[in-house]
């Protein structure tokens, strides 16, 4: 759906997947606990299916749903799915027919070219419907790529390791600044750079980003501020924004090495300070062995503008490379 509406993202697709199987998934979660000796209730989302509870803080009653390991999946990204289409030949040959006037086509030229070869009929359809599902699988939890079990076991054991809870008297940037400082320790010193890496590759950028997220929320919690993840500054959403009041502001940016490491240091949290009404910016690079000369050149540009006058986010980069055991370590 994303490839074929705009604005459709994961949420959305998720909350309509699950509004479809919802029965189902009542029934399941009902036979799983009756099994298991977990207490029922009745409420009008189970459709005649008995649910166990979490009672809020408030007092209120939430029914809870299951969901069974093996339907849980990361949705294919673009280049996982166009991969995956043109190994068809019968959409290939398609999309380039419809390319083959244009001499250099832009990224919205294919795009459009493949919803094109994709919707030209039913038959074309479910060419390209079978090519995605091919190349998608179940969330494996032993590889956890994205870090969901890792930040489920963080937040299980009450941040032992992680959290600060001193209180600050200083002002926001230095709180935030040491949530950045913690999580870097934890990379670089201790064995939480594991917890980055699925075999031999690095794992998805959101891997880093939750467990930074279960660090920086205990921190914020001791110390009463906000935290607010992918908050939309009107063009997108910065990776964390950090506030006490109304004015006071940080916003924390995280980077790959291998991805747009210049264009976001330039131009994207320039552009999500100024919708913030802030000045306040860091930016965090994940640094897994391919950083190159990035950092140069974002250390260049941090260095002209600060020649010029104006303030410029500090660069923060944190070591992610494959470590040897302690034992091995010099």
């Amino acid at each position: 759906m994303g490839f074929f509406e705009e604005d459709v993202g994961p949420d959305t697709i998720s909350d309509m997947t699950t509004t479809v199987i919802l029965e189902d998934l009542a029934a399941i979660t009902e036979d799983f606990c009756t099994a298991n000796g977990v207490p029922l209730f009745s409420f009008e989302i189970g459709m005649g299916h008995m649910l166990p509870k979490f009672v809020s803080r408030n007092g209120r009653e939430v029914p809870i749903v299951l969901i069974p390991m093996d339907i849980v999946r990361e949705l294919p990204i673009a280049n996982d799915w166009e991969r995956a289409a043109m190994e068809n030949a019968r959409i290939r040959d398609r999309v380039n027919r419809f390319l083959g006037s244009i001499a250099r086509p832009t990224v919205a030229d294919r795009k459009d070219a493949l919803r094109y070869a994709a919707m030209g009929s039913q038959a074309d359809f479910d060419f390209f419907l079978a090519a995605v599902k091919a190349n998608v699988g179940n969330y494996d939890p032993n590889l956890d790529a994205l870090g969901y079990y890792r930040l489920k076991a963080i937040i299980g054991n009450g941040f032992a390791d992680l959290k600060q809870a001193t209180s600050y008297d200083l002002k926001l940037p230095r709180v935030v600044k040491d949530t950045i400082t913690q999580f870097k320790r934890h990379v670089e010193a201790g064995n939480l750079w594991e917890e980055l890496w699925v075999g031999s590759k690095p794992k998805k950028e959101r891997a880093s980003q939750l467990i930074y997220y279960a660090i920086a929320d205990a921190f914020c919690k001791a110390n009463d501020l906000d935290i607010s993840p992918e908050a939309n500054m009107g063009g997108g959403p910065i990776d964390f924004k950090f506030s006490s009041g109304y004015q006071a502001r940080v916003l924390v940016e995280m980077k790959r090495s291998g991805g747009t490491v210049v264009h976001g240091y330039e131009r994207q949290l320039e552009f999500y300070k100024a919708a913030s009404q802030t000045e306040f910016g860091l930016f965090v690079i994940i640094d897994y062995g391919d950083l190159g000369n990035k950092l140069n050149e974002v250390k260049r540009i941090r260095d002209e503008r600060l020649k010029n006058g104006e303030r410029a986010s500090e660069i923060i980069v944190i070591d992610a490379t494959r470590k040897a055991s302690a034992s091995k370590r010099k």
